[in-house]
Order: C-alpha cells, then structure tokens, then sequence
C-alpha cells in the first residue's frame, strides 16, 4: 500500500486517515494505494478499501498523475470513503481554494472498476460552501462525475447496475441540489447515461429516477 499524507501545521485538527486494504496479493495483484493531502479545520476522513487495485487520487480529469494527492480543504469536513472490489479508482478535489465550508461526502463503491470524480470547488476562484455530496455504486464499469462550485450545493447519486454513467454540473450563487438515481445495465459502448446541469442564481431543484436499459436523460436548469 502506498500512503501520501501531507497536512498544515496550525490548523485545528490534522488528517485522521484509517486506511484498511489487502495490501499486494497474489496471482499479479496490486495494492490499494491512496494518496491523500489534508490542510483545514475540523476534518475528520476515513478510508476503507477491500480488494486489490483500488485508488484515491487528486488526479481529477485524468490530465495529472495517479499519485497526485487528493485535496481536502476548508472549515468542518467529514469525507468518508469506502470502495470494496476490485479496480475501482476515485478522483477527489474538495474546497481546493482559499475558503470553503463545511461539506460532508460519502462515496461508497461495492463493485469492480468504477470511477467516481467529485471535485468540489476545485476552482481557485470558488469554493464549495455549505454542500453535501453523497455517491453509492453497486455494480461494475460505472463512471460517475460531479463537478460542483458556488455556492450552496446537495448533490446525491445512488446507482445499481452495470455500465452506467451519471454526471451531475452546479454552478452558480443559487441552492443547486441533485438526487439522481439509476436502477438498471447498460452495456459497454451502450451506457445507461444521465446529465444533469445546474447554473444560475436562483435556487435549482431536479429528482431523477432511471429504470432499465438503454436509457439517456438529459437535463438544464438555468436562470
């Protein structure tokens, strides 16, 4: 297992990191390995990954390196993370600014190779307020991606199935809040596939709720 920790002195409370892996098996199995730099107030973040080739990483858009550290920042953070399988990777950047309020996330993963992307107030301009970001995989080849900033934020995505992607975009000054849930397989080049956008200073609300196979739902809200 590799671990990178890096915290900054001062602050109120320093990264709390529980990291249970398998750690190298046999038969050409790798380690889980998670990455992980922590600067900010009362953060509490606790890892669990059973299984072999699990990653925690910061390289959210694919365009760095796996072993950049995810990055959690701000005021009263609680990340708990805990992905069971095989080959399942999460991307995170969380209040990567110079401010950021208390946002609470869970991503689970119960399943082989699924990639989760939460980047929270990833812009240096932006933060991620006061959010709650929630994200639960029971299945295989699933991508999720929430890519979130502004100000008041809830964004929740429950999916149960195979091959299916779900991206939920909020940005703006407005209460933006998602709850997407898909129930159902697609297959691999054929994806089950729900887009929810969000912008704007007014208050944006949508419930989604997908069943079967096949599907593609697309969704604007904006000022």
């Amino acid at each position: 297992m590799k671990t990178s920790r890096t915290g900054s002195g001062g602050l109120s409370r320093k990264l709390l990191a529980i990291l249970m892996t398998a750690g190298m098996l046999s038969s050409g199995a790798f380690a889980n390995d998670v990455y992980v730099e922590q600067i900010g107030d009362n953060s509490t973040v606790s890892i669990t990954q059973t299984g072999a080739s699990n990653l925690v990483t910061g390289n959210v858009g694919g365009t760095g390196n796996d072993t950049d550290p995810a990055l959690i920042q701000g005021d009263l953070n609680t990340v708990t993370v805990n992905q069971i399988g095989v080959s399942n990777t999460l991307r995170l950047q969380l209040n990567n600014s110079s401010n950021g309020t208390g946002a609470t996330v869970t991503a689970t993963t119960d399943g082989s190779s699924n990639d989760q992307t939460i980047s929270c107030g990833s812009a240096l301009t932006s933060n991620c307020n006061a959010s709650l970001i929630s994200s639960e995989i029971i299945g295989n080849n699933n991508l999720t991606v929430q890519t979130l900033s502004g100000n008041a934020l809830s964004s929740k995505i429950s999916v149960t199935g195979d091959y299916n992607t779900v991206t939920h975009t909020a940005s703006g000054a407005g209460l933006h809040t998602g709850d997407i849930t898909v129930t159902g397989s697609g297959a691999s080049g054929a994806l089950n596939a729900v887009t929810l956008t969000q912008s704007g200073a007014t208050a944006k609300n949508a419930v989604i709720t997908s069943t079967g196979s096949s599907n593609s739902i697309s969704i604007t809200q904006s000022d």
